[in-house]
């Protein structure tokens, strides 16, 4: 259901009093990004009769053009564009989220005069909950939760979407209730540290044959060929994956008469050198994309003919994909 104005902002200008510094810019926290995260609303008149309903949830983690986007069912807080607003980052350098249509990047929210007004700090002044008061709506984020009411203007009339559940993990709720937010339904926790114990190893799957799965798929764009790299969960429980760097995954193209290897994604790129564990929720999957240029890792334009692609993850040991035929013509 599309009915809400295009609306975005480069950074959030807080009153002095109530944060550290004028100009302070939107934390990731006050939209919490991580795959199985749902918030659902109700939509209301200014009577406070019931509309309908909005919802959106974040269904997988995916990488296109080198950057992280989590990938949305649909945010409704945005106008209704050609296409669907369904992939969203935060830029943790600008401090701004970002979303990603018809291959063009921009800011989430944007408008400019827009205002916020602060409705709740922390001891230190720190902002917990404010509203982003804009040309066509208004925006309540409350720390930890995302956002929590919508007012909405359409012509003389307002329309509110009030949050009436949400599924956040368990840091942000945590953090959520701490600062007062209100009750909605959490995750049920366990009642002690050994339950918990015993509950985190019996959900948490291990790498096998068949799990994860791999799957790869090519087609022709202009300027070259693309690769999409699906990893599949296939069970009903986590699986952890151990990386021996910042490097998640890559991708090689090899000759198919040779077996030499023509192209990496990697080579030239560098990485933290830092061990660290992700997790691929039960069911879900990473999907990584990129565009190889026909350039070889010398960058010289590749002859016509036939290669193989083979996509890995850079886990130790790498995980690596069945090796899938294409054709430069």
């Amino acid at each position: 259901m599309k009915i809400l104005p295009k609306v975005c902002i480069l950074f959030l200008l807080l009153p002095a009093p109530l944060c550290a510094q004028p100009g302070v810019r939107m934390s990731a926290d006050f939209l919490p990004l991580e795959v199985g995260n749902r918030w659902v609303y109700d939509l209301l008149n200014e009577d406070g009769h019931k509309l309908g309903a909005l919802d959106f949830a974040i269904q997988e983690y995916r990488i296109v053009g080198g950057r992280s986007f989590y990938l949305l069912t649909s945010f409704p807080f945005v106008a209704e564009d050609t296409s669907p607003t369904k992939l969203i980052r935060y830029d943790r350098q600008e401090r701004q989220y970002m979303k990603m249509t018809n291959n063009e990047e921009t800011p989430l929210f944007l408008a400019d005069g827009a205002k916020a007004e602060v409705i709740q700090a922390d001891e230190s002044g720190l902002p917990q909950k404010f509203i982003l008061k804009m040309d066509f709506m208004d925006l309540t984020f409350q720390r930890g939760l995302g956002i929590i009411e919508a007012r909405l203007h359409a012509g003389s009339k307002i329309q509110i979407a009030k949050l009436t559940s949400v599924h956040v993990g368990e840091r942000q709720a945590a953090q959520a209730a701490a600062q007062g937010a209100p009750t909605l339904p959490q995750p049920t926790q366990a009642a002690t540290p050994e339950q918990k114990g015993k509950a985190l190893a019996d959900n948490v799957a291990k790498v096998s044959d068949e799990n994860p799965a791999l799957d790869v798929q090519v087609s022709e764009v202009t300027g070259g060929t693309r690769f999409v790299f699906t990893v599949i969960n296939t069970s009903d429980k986590l699986l952890p994956l151990n990386f021996r760097s910042g490097q998640t995954y890559d991708f090689e193209v090899v000759d198919a008469s040779t077996g030499q290897e023509v192209w990496r994604w990697s080579r030239r790129m560098f990485f933290s050198q830092v061990v660290r564990q992700e997790a691929i929720r039960s069911s879900r999957n990473w999907v990584f994309e990129v565009t190889w240029n026909h350039r070889d890792n010398e960058l010289n334009v590749v002859a016509p003919g036939r290669y193989r692609v083979i996509a890995s993850l850079a886990t130790q040991p790498p995980i690596e994909s069945e090796a899938v035929s294409f054709e430069i013509k």
